[in-house]
């Protein structure tokens, strides 16, 4: 049985890889202020586009959602299962990249911020 810190060094290697996919921005600073940044990130408040298409996101997928488990006479508990699982994929592709493009913002004013003050 491989020990606990393999598990924890392949953990941290594909958040790595995700966070430099995701934000290749993040290449542009030190491997120890990618946590921070990436927090001051999330932070960034959105803006209008995003916020539009956030709420437009939101609202086709609960329309999409009245045909997650339609038509078919299962329990309360299974169908809002069913509904969660539609929807979780729907919202990724519609929602994802909004909220991509608002950290990929917010980044790009921190490493502007972190080049103004030495």
């Amino acid at each position: 049985m491989p020990a606990s810190d393999t598990f924890f060094l392949l953990g941290k290697a594909i958040k790595r890889n995700a966070l430099t996919w995701a934000l290749p921005q993040l290449a542009q600073l030190p491997p120890a202020q990618w946590d921070s940044a990436v927090r001051q990130a999330r932070e960034m408040p959105f803006d209008a586009v995003e916020r539009i298409a956030m709420i437009a996101g939101t609202a086709f997928t609960t329309y999409l959602l009245r045909f997650a488990a339609d038509g078919a006479e299962i329990a309360l508990p299974l169908r809002f299962a069913a509904q969660f699982l539609a929807a979780v994929p729907v919202l990724i592709l519609c929602v994802g990249p909004f909220y991509l493009r608002c950290m990929r913002r917010g980044l790009e004013q921190f490493i502007q911020r972190r080049h103004l003050v030495p």
